[in-house]
């Protein structure tokens, strides 16, 4: 049973971190991440990109703004269509 104290209150804003492929253009993944976020109608703003240490992935940042479990769920579901995502946390 799930704590009620620990239950998300919706609508909620936080980072998104997107790992992609380095072989992904940025401006492709980009584009993949904002099209994804848009048609889940996700309100969103870029943040920043960093590399892995070795240079494999790319994490891209975004501020997202959730309002509620079905829309978080919907938005992942289309985040994960995304080519070259490894994760989304």
């Amino acid at each position: 049973m799930t704590d009620p104290k620990q239950q998300l209150i919706y609508p909620q804003n936080f980072d998104i971190k997107l790992i992609i492929a380095a072989e992904i253009p940025n401006e492709e993944a980009k584009r993949n991440i904002s099209q994804a976020l848009s048609e889940s109608k996700t309100v969103h703003s870029f943040v920043n990109i960093r590399s892995s240490g070795k240079g494999n992935y790319l994490s891209y940042c975004y501020n997202i703004d959730i309002e509620s479990k079905e829309h978080l769920e919907k938005t992942y579901a289309l985040l994960k269509q995304i080519p070259g995502l490894k994760f989304a946390l």
